[in-house]
C-alpha cells in the first residue's frame, strides 16, 4: 500500500510528517486528512489561530504534492447544497432574463431603423417615380 505524508501549513509556517500512513489510496487519503482537520478545527480556535487560514499539503512516498486541503472545506460541506444549488440556478435565471430583455431592445432598435430606411426608400422611390 502507498504511504502518504501530510504537512500541516499554517502563514508560513510548515509543520512536516515525517511518518505518513499507509492508505488504499488517494480518496483514502483524502478522506483521512478531512477527518482530521475536522478534529483539529475547535483546538485550532482555542489556541486563538484562524483555521480558515491553515491547510494541508499531501505527499506521496516520492515527495510529490498529490493534493492541497484547505481547512475551509471543513466549513464549506456543511452549507447546504440545495440552497446553493437554487441561489446558482437563480442567479443563472436572471442573467438569461437580462441578456434576453437586451437582445430584445436591440431588436426593437433595429426594427425601429429598418422601418427609418424603408420610409426613405420609399420617399425616393415615389420622387424617381413621380
Amino acid at each position: 500500500m502507498p504511504r502518504f505524508f501530510f504537512d500541516f501549513r499554517q502563514a508560513g509556517e510548515r509543520v512536516a510528517d515525517t511518518q505518513g500512513l499507509e492508505l488504499r489510496d488517494v480518496e483514502h487519503a483524502y478522506l483521512e486528512v478531512f477527518t482530521a482537520a475536522q478534529e483539529m478545527w475547535s483546538e485550532l480556535l482555542k489556541q486563538r489561530r484562524d483555521p480558515r487560514r491553515c491547510f494541508f499539503e499531501v505527499r506521496s512516498e516520492r515527495d510529490e504534492i498529490l493534493f492541497v486541503f484547505p481547512l475551509q472545506e471543513v466549513v464549506d460541506s456543511c452549507i447546504d447544497r440545495k440552497e446553493v444549488a437554487l441561489k446558482r440556478t437563480f442567479e443563472q435565471l436572471a442573467g438569461t432574463h437580462n441578456f434576453a430583455r437586451r437582445v430584445r431592445d436591440e431588436f426593437a432598435q433595429e426594427v425601429q431603423v429598418t422601418q427609418q430606411a424603408l420610409k426613405v426608400s420609399q420617399e425616393l422611390l415615389r420622387k424617381a417615380v413621380g
